[in-house]
């Protein structure tokens, strides 16, 4: 009796979970991302170095168009803090969308599986500093990791890779042109809905 109660405990740890990630299957989900950065700024008068501090919010609604390959778009709010090299500060908020493509390595039988992600996104920028400008910029990341399944159909992932972001200010007299590069993590849950 001691061993069946031991079993019967134990029998929902040993459930094999895994998510849908066959075609015609929907992937909507989102993730979180928060990282601290240093960059140099160019206008045709000079430069100055900054610090920064963003927080990016992402949506994900794609489709997969065949097993373990998944496409769709991507929106992002992004909130930047910073600090620059000559004691003035800065705010800026960001909008932006572009289409993303993700693939699956593992089969979909296990409880996790690796993945790698790529996007691209246009935007806008809005500054809300001591000089208010309006802007554009364009954004590009590659990052591959984890998404750990709950059950078939809720996924947690853990991402990391590499980010390219290009600003720019509408009419800046100065010629405002800001690139950032980096490492970039997040962490989100994915959804995967048959038909």
């Amino acid at each position: 009796m001691k061993i069946f109660l031991l079993l019967l405990m134990l029998s929902p740890l040993s459930i094999i979970t895994y998510g849908q990630l066959t075609k015609d299957t929907w992937l909507i989900g989102g993730t979180g991302s928060s990282y601290t950065y240093t960059d140099n700024t160019s206008y045709q008068s000079g430069s100055y170095t900054s610090k920064y501090t963003s927080v990016d919010i992402s949506a994900s609604v794609g489709y997969f168009v065949m097993d373990k390959l998944a496409g769709g778009l991507r929106p992002t709010f992004s909130s930047y803090k910073g600090s620059t090299s000559g004691g003035g500060s800065t705010n800026s908020y960001r909008l932006a969308i572009g289409p993303f493509v993700r693939y699956y390595f593992l089969n979909e039988e296990k409880r996790f599986n690796l993945l790698a992600d790529i996007c691209y996104q246009a935007g806008i920028n809005d500054w809300k500093d001591g000089y208010p400008a309006k802007g554009k910029y364009n954004t590009f990341y590659l990052q591959a990791g984890a998404e750990f399944f709950f059950n078939s159909s809720v996924g947690l992932e853990f991402l990391i890779g590499y980010k390219s972001q290009i600003a720019s200010i509408d009419n800046s007299p100065s010629g405002y042109d800001r690139n950032v590069e980096g490492l970039q993590t997040s962490i989100g849950f994915q959804f995967h809905l048959a038909k």
